[in-house]
């Protein structure tokens, strides 16, 4: 159980940061191409691990019903 919430806490931390890599993006805070590039790649990589957690939690869930 304590592995639960530590994905918790570690989803709970990717949400914030996807909120504000999402601001950035949305409210024109990008000042090059290169930050655009780099923010989409720390996005793209964001979702990738929040949905590698969820798959997990998923799993370890089915095994315990």
């Amino acid at each position: 159980m304590e592995d639960f919430y530590l994905v918790q806490f570690i989803q709970k931390i990717i949400k914030e940061r996807k909120r504000q890599v999402l601001d950035l993006l949305e409210n024109n805070g990008i000042n090059s191409m290169e930050q655009y590039s780099s923010l989409m790649g720390e996005l793209n990589s964001l979702n990738y691990v929040q949905q590698e957690l969820s798959d997990l939690l998923e799993k370890q869930e089915h095994m315990h019903d």
